[in-house]
């Protein structure tokens, strides 16, 4: 299991943070939001998840 960071995005702006331990950045995006998500592409409202241990970021819209 990967410890993530997970914020909530309104355009380029976090208006939350929230961290958890799961086995997938989706995972965690599901997670801490509650909500399924897909693969970003422009949308307004996203999550971007933050692997703590690689540092790569990943971008998901909800569904």
């Amino acid at each position: 299991m990967n410890s993530y960071t997970v914020e909530t995005m309104s355009g380029m702006d976090a208006v939350s943070v929230a961290y958890a331990k799961t086995t997938s950045p989706k995972a965690a995006a599901e997670w801490v939001t509650g909500r399924n998500v897909q693969d970003r592409r422009d949308e307004s409202e996203w999550v971007r998840v933050t692997d703590d241990t690689n540092r790569a970021v990943h971008k998901f819209a909800f569904k």
